[in-house]
């Protein structure tokens, strides 16, 4: 259910055992051929799918136009919030949901510049409301290395509008891909003991400007994306969402049955998929 979409008898009558998703992306480039609202694409398309998956039984609050970008500011179309006004807008949204009885919210990121402060948010709403049960996750970390088999391209292959990113947005939005426009970009770190990426934080947090280690504004190899690839992404990181609600809200709505089975069945899947596109590639 997204929420905007109820009108206010609806929603009253809604369960407050509801778990509410507010899906965090951003307005930031993604290079030359992806469009600025790629993360909050991906965090809707992936809210709307995980409602899917549950029976459309959570309850899904509308996204934020811009988040954390400072970094991203160098580049045409970025906007950005400050750490501040970033906390304050996302513990507003949960405190007012929150006034009208609901108290399981799920704060489902799409976006790197989000995740320190995301952790700061769930730590300040816990404190302002105790009696509110806050989670914060970003998918590609929750999902890490269950997604690492997909990784086709050579190091750095997945940061930023890179083969992952690329893949999801074919997947979901097609026609705001330019295919045509793809270029494989992004200098490396200058120590192993410096290397990250998209799946995998590095033992050190360094805030750099994006355009300090690429001119396009693309981090990784596009290149290697595909809706296939998109589809297998996808495939692994809802149902896995789905199982990490289900460790923190057992009884939670939509969520029965949860646990193994999805993700032993979807491993069998996902192994076919990492085949065919072997067989793809060599062909």
């Amino acid at each position: 259910m997204k929420w905007i979409e109820l009108n206010s008898p609806r929603l009253g009558s809604v369960s407050r055992e509801t778990i509410c998703v507010l899906p965090l992306g951003a307005t930031e480039q993604h290079g030359p051929h992806l469009p600025l609202a790629t993360d909050q694409i991906i965090a809707d398309g992936l809210a709307a799918r995980l409602d899917a998956l549950c029976g459309d039984q959570l309850l899904v609050l509308p996204g934020l136009p811009a988040t954390c970008s400072e970094h991203h500011m160098a580049f045409p179309g970025s906007l950005t919030l400050d750490h501040a006004a970033f906390i304050n807008i996302v513990t507003q949204i949960v405190s007012s949901a929150a006034r009208h009885g609901f108290r399981r919210f799920f704060l489902l990121n799409a976006h790197g510049g989000n995740i320190s402060v995301g952790g700061v948010v769930a730590e300040k709403l816990s404190t302002l409301l105790p009696e509110v049960d806050v989670v914060f996750g970003t998918w590609f970390r929750m999902a890490g290395e269950r997604l690492r088999h997909l990784v086709e391209g050579d190091y750095p292959a997945v940061g930023h509008a890179c083969e992952f990113e690329t893949s999801l947005v074919m997947t979901m939005r097609s026609e705001l891909v330019d295919e045509s426009a793809i270029v494989d970009d992004g200098a490396t770190p200058t120590s192993p003991l410096l290397k990250f990426d998209l799946l995998a934080g590095g033992s050190t947090v360094r805030s750099v400007p994006f355009d300090r280690f690429t001119e396009s504004g693309v981090w990784g190899k596009p290149s290697c994306a595909s809706s296939a690839k998109g589809e297998a992404i996808l495939d692994i990181v809802v149902p896995l969402i789905r199982e990490i609600l289900h460790a923190h809200w057992p009884d939670g709505l939509g969520l029965k049955n949860s646990g193994g089975t999805d993700t032993q069945r979807n491993a069998t899947a996902h192994a076919g998929d990492a085949k065919q596109m072997e067989r793809e590639v060599i062909a």
